[in-house]
């Protein structure tokens, strides 16, 4: 999907208000509450100045008990609490900036295809085609809990699901011909019959009889995020992924990646290319060098002691208060297990960090170290974009992980670092055409 080769822009505003950002000064300045739809709006109206391609809601339905086996540090910190169903905030944003595309989660392990084809039908239709799908299996017990499940489904199971459950959607996209409509008003004639066809699916988890009863969107179908780091959530980007995220921590990991993935799409029929990555980053832009470590400063001061580990427990589904005092990291690999954690990710801080550091030294950084980091003046921060992006095949491009006080980071990218990349023919100056596919592309 990702044959240009410059740098594709996007952010994610998954609970911006938490991270213990609503701390810093500025954020959420002027407006009445921390999710009125003003606040977003005029964050697309910032990212279409950028000529940015996407914002990003990532999503799960429960409240954390990781970290202490209750919700107490979550709520009373703010940390990935709450969780408000962002999907209504897209039309708003999607009319303020009529060039951004956007991206919202939902699960294949709870939801049903029927619903989410349609679901995303709509939102194509109402974005004009600016809408993406991030597809994820769901590895919170609580969010199993609130569906109605005692236990949660097995890792490997949730991928089967996953892989039926994108077959049936691609389905009913696909189950009314573009050129269906016919709108005949002389004799009365709507659609074509013979271009709308059932689908009459049967499988191990659903069956769906179809037609979609829906015209097909401008995209036809969303584009299709998926970022699963394991064995089984590769494969599923190998099959059905337009776009992948992910959180490496360095380039020779970023690399890896991009093999690896590449690797499992020759095995599926496609070409490296068909699947761009936004690699997951957070920066912190300013004047000069002084200035950002100055941010740098005021940012670690708003963050808890404890709160990395809280952080960590929400992420991994593992209740990182268990750690006994001076346990090292990797001697926490069986508790992650024990625990039916997210061992994926987990993994990929092994791999990365010093796995003879304590889980407590990990976790007062694990808040500002756990993605790509750059920091200092626009120039500084180009070089490093473009080396990053060089060097892991300049293949998608670079999300923005949430940094500083809400709006101001995000401001500042565009204002300070985005000039730079255009300067260099590093990010585009026009959006390429109306949808996000186009402008993926």
């Amino acid at each position: 999907m990702s044959e240009s080769k410059t740098i594709h822009l996007a952010a994610d505003l998954s609970f911006l208000h938490t991270d213990y950002l609503w701390r810093m000064p500025g954020s959420w300045a002027g407006y009445d509450y921390y999710s009125t739809s003003e606040f977003y709006e005029d964050i697309a109206r910032i990212a279409q100045r950028g000529v940015m391609d996407m914002l990003f809601f990532g999503d799960t339905g429960g409240t954390p008990e990781d970290y202490g086996g209750n919700h107490d540090a979550p709520v009373r910190y703010g940390a990935k609490w709450p969780r408000h169903d962002m999907a209504p905030m897209i039309p708003l944003m999607a009319r303020a900036a009529p060039g951004v595309g956007f991206a919202i989660t939902m699960s294949t392990t709870y939801h049903h295809p029927f619903y989410i084809a349609r679901f995303f039908n709509a939102l194509d239709h109402v974005t004009r085609g600016r809408i993406a799908w991030n597809a994820v299996t769901s590895a919170y017990k609580n969010e199993a809990a609130n569906y109605g499940f005692d236990d949660m489904m097995d890792h490997d199971e949730r991928y089967q699901r996953a892989q039926e459950f994108l077959k049936v959607a691609c389905k009913l996209w696909d189950s009314v011909e573009k050129e269906a409509l016919i709108a005949d008003r002389e004799n009365g004639i709507f659609a074509d019959p013979s271009k709308v066809h059932r689908i009459d699916f049967r499988g191990r988890y659903f069956n769906v009889r179809g037609p979609l009863p829906a015209l097909p969107s401008p995209q036809q179908r969303p584009v299709i995020i998926q970022a699963g780091l394991s064995g089984p959530g590769m494969d599923l980007a190998a099959a059905y992924a337009d776009m992948q995220f992910s959180t490496r921590r360095t380039v020779a990991s970023m690399k890896q990646h991009r093999e690896a993935l590449d690797a499992k799409l020759v095995s599926a029929g496609r070409k490296p290319r068909d699947v761009g990555i936004l690699w997951s980053i957070r920066i912190q832009v300013a004047e000069s060098e002084a200035d950002a470590k100055e941010k740098e400063r005021r940012y670690l001061a708003a963050i808890r002691p404890e709160a990395g580990l809280v952080e960590m427990s929400a992420q991994y589904n593992v209740d990182f208060s268990k750690a006994r005092p001076g346990m090292r990291l990797a001697d926490f690999v069986d508790e992650v297990h024990a625990q039916k954690g997210n061992y994926g990710s987990f993994d990929e801080l092994l791999k990365t960090a010093d796995p003879a550091q304590t889980v407590e030294e990990f976790g007062r950084r694990f808040l500002v170290d756990r993605i790509l980091v750059a920091t200092g003046t626009p120039k500084s921060i180009a070089d490093k974009l473009e080396e990053m992006h060089e060097a892991s095949g300049a293949n998608g491009g670079f999300i923005l992980g949430r940094g500083y006080s809400a709006m101001d980071n995000i401001r500042e990218f565009v204002e300070l670092v985005v000039p730079e990349l255009q300067r260099r023919g590093l990010s585009k100056k026009t959006y390429a055409g109306p949808t996000l596919r186009e402008n993926l592309y």
